[in-house]
């Protein structure tokens, strides 16, 4: 029989259900360690369920007590108290975990975890005595915590940028609501050369042209935020429908477009334009 002591019933029932799906048979019960109440997992350490056993304690500290981790460090360190910012800021992190934030897990040093888990799991099971998770952790896995921080550094500024962002696109829908349309359609052809912009007869707005529509508090109260050769134009012209066409419609840019103007916005592949030959020319 293989034991592990916790101090928290919740990490020992967390536990306990991870056994469960490998059908690992454990018992759950009550114990005083060094004089206070700890909560003991008993797992029948049968030897063919032994990889099991290790596998399931990696998925448990990897899934569950690196978050526990991370919200500590928010709180504690970064006194990100508030129960709604440390949601957003830990479901970044279990976006990276999953490997749906590449870009940011890039900017940590290559690093197998689960690798060094199971290396510093192997043979737990075979301990003489019940082993005190909390110890393992602070002797075992000091170097997973400090990649915990790393992941959270990240996350935080990630998370920094996306409330910037998300107030950048209010502060535009709410100039956009009180500006009065000059403009009922606006066609735009998205080419590896940017935009070119099209009236509703399809005739051709020139740079020159759309400078000169451009309100000019919009660069001069924002000039970090506003793209002067896309947003800015749009947003004085203040169309009533923009059909975008294009064969990346994920694009960042194509993306804010969609958030400030919302319904306004139709999107439709480069091949649906009806200038005939107009793809090619622009790509020339």
């Amino acid at each position: 029989m293989f034991e592990i002591i916790f101090k928290h019933y919740g990490d020992a029932a967390n536990l306990k259900k991870y056994l469960e799906v490998e059908s690992c048979q454990s018992w759950l019960h009550e114990t005083l360690f060094q004089q206070q109440k700890h909560y003991v997992v008993s797992i029948n350490q049968l030897e063919e369920n032994g990889q099991s056993v290790v596998k399931q304690l990696a998925m448990f500290i990897l899934n569950s007590k690196r978050l526990d981790w991370a919200s500590t460090i928010l709180s504690e360190f970064y006194l990100y108290n508030d129960p709604h910012e440390q949601e957003q800021i830990l479901q970044i992190m279990i976006e990276m975990f999953n490997g749906e934030r590449p870009e940011l897990v890039q900017l940590l040093k290559e690093w197998d975890e689960e690798q060094f888990l199971l290396e510093n799991l192997e043979g737990i099971t075979e301990s003489d005595g019940p082993v005190s998770f909390d110890s393992f952790v602070k002797f075992r896995l000091k170097k997973l915590e400090e990649r915990t921080m790393e992941y959270v550094d990240i996350a935080i500024d990630e998370y920094k940028m996306e409330q910037d962002y998300q107030m950048f696109i209010h502060m535009l829908r709410e100039y956009l609501s009180s500006r009065e349309k000059k403009m009922d359609i606006i066609h735009l052809y998205f080419s590896s050369y940017g935009f070119t912009f099209y009236d509703q007869f399809f005739e051709e707005l020139t740079r020159e042209k759309l400078l000169s529509l451009i309100d000019k508090r919009l660069l001069t109260n924002h000039p970090l935020y506003v793209d002067s050769y896309t947003i800015a134009p749009l947003l004085s012209l203040a169309p009533e429908k923009i059909l975008v066409y294009c064969d990346q419609p994920e694009s960042n840019l194509i993306r804010t477009i969609q958030n400030i103007f919302e319904e306004r916005v139709q999107i439709f592949p480069s091949c649906s334009f009806p200038i005939r030959g107009i793809s090619e020319a622009v790509n020339e």
